[in-house]
């Protein structure tokens, strides 16, 4: 036991240093680092970086794309380049995309960085990327999410052509059709609420279009979502309450004291959301009841919360 101590005594500041000079790197350290470093030293510093290292060792990362190291240190500095958003990184990574020999997890997360980034200029490439018959069905995917991310609505059209195409794969689809909300696309709200409102549409794009609709918004956004609240799949309605809680208007607040009579948790749930977001006192009685009786558990401590939320409100006016 004593040798067992002694050990720890000595192991304890050798422990101490290791994580003292992990956490004590300045920007000389990564300089030195992608210019002497072994592949396996690059990449592990880097997956572990979390804060913006600095201009000059951002600009040095941009050289590491013109030379020969192993792809776990490219998927690294991508990741990095992700996580601080820099933007200067934007032309290399779609160059990365044409680069031969690269696996799929690369490229996936070099487009989703460079919808991370948000620059409209990637969109011709990333267009031209979906249109290749060498596209995967994976990498469609995450482009669509990219052009979300990104928001620029010059691709609205090719979206809704996407999303409306029968013949498409049903994933695909579905992310076009979560995608038409981010851009926030007022062209495919028809689209939209036939969609959620066909019952023999595939399930995920039901409830997908009640997500987009929710981040378009609108009175008529409002009306669709409303009236799938009592939906047969508890999915879309889920979606749809969802969905009017997240939009905010106080129109919806009726909608939602009907969604406190669904018999699925989930919708009774996000009801009472909704209307803690409104601070709805027309709800204040149905919320009496749920907060009381209803049979989740989760339901009525959330009706209870908003009780009280609303009633500390009340009396600091």
């Amino acid at each position: 036991m004593k040798r067992f101590i002694s050990q720890l005594s000595l192991m304890i500041p050798f422990l101490f240093i290791c994580i003292w000079n992990a956490s004590a790197h300045d920007e000389s350290y990564y300089l030195d680092l992608l210019k002497y470093g072994t592949d396996s030293d690059i990449e592990k510093a880097f997956s572990r970086v979390n804060k913006d290292l600095g201009e000059k060792v951002n600009r040095r990362l941009l050289d590491i794309f013109n030379e020969e190291h192993a792809e776990k240190v490219y998927l690294s500095i991508v990741s990095y380049i992700g996580m601080i958003g820099l933007k200067e990184a934007n032309e290399v990574l779609l160059q990365e995309l044409s680069r031969k020999g690269r696996n799929e997890d690369y490229r996936e997360t070099v487009i989703r960085t460079i919808g991370v980034l948000k620059k409209s200029s990637s969109l011709l490439t990333l267009t031209e990327t979906y249109n290749s018959t060498q596209t995967s069905l994976r990498m469609k995917k995450a482009i669509i999410d990219s052009f979300g991310e990104i928001g620029d609505r010059n691709v609205e059209e090719m979206l809704i052509g996407i999303a409306d195409d029968e013949y498409e794969d049903v994933e695909v689809r579905a992310h076009a059709v979560l995608a038409l909300g981010k851009i926030k696309s007022e062209k495919s709200i028809l689209l939209l609420q036939n969609m959620l409102h066909n019952v023999y549409e595939e399930k995920i794009l039901r409830m997908y279009a009640a997500s987009s609709l929710s981040q378009i918004g609108g009175v008529s956004s409002l009306s669709a979502l409303a009236k799938v609240i009592n939906d047969d799949s508890h999915e879309v309605a889920e979606y749809a309450v969802n969905g009017i809680a997240q939009m905010e208007r106080i129109e919806g607040g009726e909608f939602l004291i009907k969604a406190l009579r669904s018999d699925y948790d989930k919708v009774r749930y996000y009801a009472v959301i909704g209307l803690g977001k409104l601070k709805y006192h027309d709800a204040v009685e149905a919320l009496k009841f749920r907060a009381a009786y209803d049979v989740n558990d989760t339901v009525r401590k959330e009706a209870q919360k908003v009780l009280e939320n609303m009633q500390r409100i009340e009396t600091e006016e």
